[in-house]
């Protein structure tokens, strides 16, 4: 009995080698793909298009009008991407205009500004986003 079970796990290791070689000697190495239409192109004579742009970003400039009062309130001032990604913080005076260019990424198409409580959302237009420290309330926001 023990004469059998050492035949069968010589042959079952004979088989197992048997199709282990039959399968890595079958592996070839082949190309994907081969040249469309003959024609090889090296990087070197690669072009894009003339209308393709390569920038993957753009500067947009920020600006924010300051207001004209007289008491000294300075507060962290964050600007993010719709996204949620913040690009800039910094601790700005209310009565002071800000206004910096930023390199931002293409897609972005507005901006977030928070001054303390206040929170505003604005579309990008013409590479240019403009905010103000008023707070925009609402007829509902307001206590009659």
């Amino acid at each position: 009995m023990m004469k059998n079970s050492r035949n069968n796990s010589k042959m079952m290791a004979g088989a197992l080698a048997i199709f282990a070689t039959l399968f890595f000697a079958s592996c070839v190495d082949e190309p994907i793909e081969g040249p469309i239409g003959g024609q090889v192109e090296t990087i070197e004579t690669l072009q894009a298009s003339g209308t393709f742009d390569w920038k993957t970003s753009e500067k947009i400039t920020v600006v924010i009008e300051g207001l004209a009062i007289d008491v000294d309130v300075i507060r962290k001032l964050t600007l993010e991407t719709g996204g949620g990604d913040e690009f800039f913080a910094g601790a700005q005076a209310m009565d002071e205009d800000f206004e910096m260019t930023f390199d931002l990424p293409a897609h972005v198409t507005e901006v977030t500004m928070k001054y303390g409580a206040i929170e505003q959302k604005k579309a990008i237009s013409q590479h240019q986003v403009a905010f103000n420290f008023v707070e925009e309330r609402s007829e509902e926001d307001l206590e009659l």
